[in-house]
């Protein structure tokens, strides 16, 4: 286990990102952290619920849940995978709900009260994310909730498109292109052209 000073160190080298995880009161329960694995569009994802007390809980299954959203959702993930041991009662379920693929088994990879253990390898491409978001959008609680809400998006658009009907200036104003550049007289062009023989009509 990554020490406090070692995570923050790691965060702010940029090679590891980490989001609390609060409950609905607002204490922290642990974290969740993703990187780039492989292509720029591949990310590798890990969860942290500290207090063995809350394992049990729902949180851990909902970080998984929002931070996948945000992955393809935000970042234009095309594929995140998770590694978690075979031992790990309170993470496999939520894979499995999710419909992550069981991609691999690294055998003997951790070693923990006194024996060594598997390591499970999940992942979840963007066409396998698009079919489960269409799959529970009618569930409140695995909903994608935007970034930004789509009222908000769709008063900006209609404010965007009065803003232009009613003359608001943009870079395309006439005015501006003559002040800027003001492309030469067509006479001048036709002349400068036959004078150079391009032009035998």
């Amino acid at each position: 286990m990554a020490s406090p000073e070692e995570i923050r160190a790691a965060h702010h080298s940029g090679s590891v990102t980490f989001r609390m995880i609060d409950d609905t009161s607002g204490e922290p329960l642990g974290f969740v952290n993703w990187r780039q694995r492989g292509s720029h569009q591949s990310y590798e994802i890990a969860i942290i619920v500290g207090d063995a007390d809350r394992w049990k809980s729902a949180y851990g299954g909902e970080a998984i849940v929002r931070l996948i959203d945000l992955l393809f959702m935000t970042y234009d993930a095309r594929r995140v995978q998770l590694t978690t041991g075979a031992f790990n009662v309170h993470t496999i379920p939520p894979l499995i709900r999710g419909n992550f693929v069981l991609e691999g088994i690294l055998r003997n990879f951790y070693y923990l009260d006194g024996r060594y253990h598997d390591a499970t390898v999940w992942s979840m491409l963007r066409s396998e994310y698009e079919a489960e978001l269409k799959k529970t959008e009618h569930l409140a609680g695995m909903k994608y909730l935007p970034t930004v809400p789509e009222t908000d998006k769709a008063r900006a658009h209609h404010m965007l498109w009065d803003y232009i009907a009613q003359g608001g200036r943009t870079s395309m104003d006439v005015d501006d292109l003559l002040t800027d550049v003001a492309p030469a007289p067509l006479e001048t062009v036709k002349s400068v052209t036959t004078a150079e023989g391009g032009d035998d009509a």
